[in-house]
């Protein structure tokens, strides 16, 4: 019989090239365009944090088939789901350090919460 042991974990080499996410939850009163690449409060405020991030970074909803269907005119949604499309991820370059970001991203007008995602390690098999 094939065993896994959860403990100890093998982690996963510096130089794997994984890019590793900043978990970030908006502010109630704001949403992020996609396709514009900006976040924008319900008052008409607008943040764009390009200069903030290093080249290559991505924004992405947690839930990208919610934020598509949400775009479209006249898309009713309920609290929950507007409250999911307030999950977003900063993905950053496989060079750069997720936790050195923390405190820039957590000073932007939009944000309520910044964490990093659970580290990713592999189990070690006993056979």
């Amino acid at each position: 019989m094939l065993e896994i042991d959860m403990i100890p974990a093998v982690r996963i080499p510096a130089d794997a090239k994984i890019r590793t996410p900043v978990e970030i939850k908006l502010k109630p009163d704001w949403n992020f365009d996609a396709t514009r690449r900006v976040f924008v409060s319900d008052r008409g405020d607008r943040f764009l944090p390009q200069s903030e991030l290093p080249k290559k970074s991505e924004i992405v909803h947690k839930t990208p088939s919610l934020a598509r269907v949400a775009r479209k005119a006249g898309a009713k949604l309920s609290s929950d789901q507007k409250n999911l499309l307030r999950h977003l991820q900063v993905i950053l370059p496989a060079d750069q350090a997720a936790p050195k970001y923390l405190e820039k991203i957590r000073r932007w007008p939009c944000v309520a919460q910044v964490s990093l995602p659970p580290e990713i390690s592999l189990p070690v098999v006993n056979a």
